[in-house]
């Protein structure tokens, strides 16, 4: 069990986090900070926004839904 204790810093609450395993985290990475009520704290590494690059409607879908008539007493 690896164990790490908190320590102020300034007006910052800092936790080190050390070697598992020999892995080494990377340094200046950017991370999504997840605080749960029961006092669990999760990492999310933070990833570029995927869609930033792409041209507009490459991600549309047609409607599959579009040429169907009601066969029953659904209503549309």
């Amino acid at each position: 069990m690896l164990i790490t204790k908190s320590r102020l810093q300034g007006s910052s609450v800092v936790v080190t986090l050390p070697l598992h395993n020999g892995e080494k985290l990377e340094p200046n990475k950017e991370y999504v900070v997840i605080y749960s009520p029961d006092g669990t704290i999760t990492l999310v590494p933070k990833i570029d926004d995927p869609f930033v690059l792409s041209e507009a409607g490459a991600f549309y879908e047609k409607d599959e839904w579009n040429n169907l008539s009601p066969e029953g007493r659904e209503l549309f």
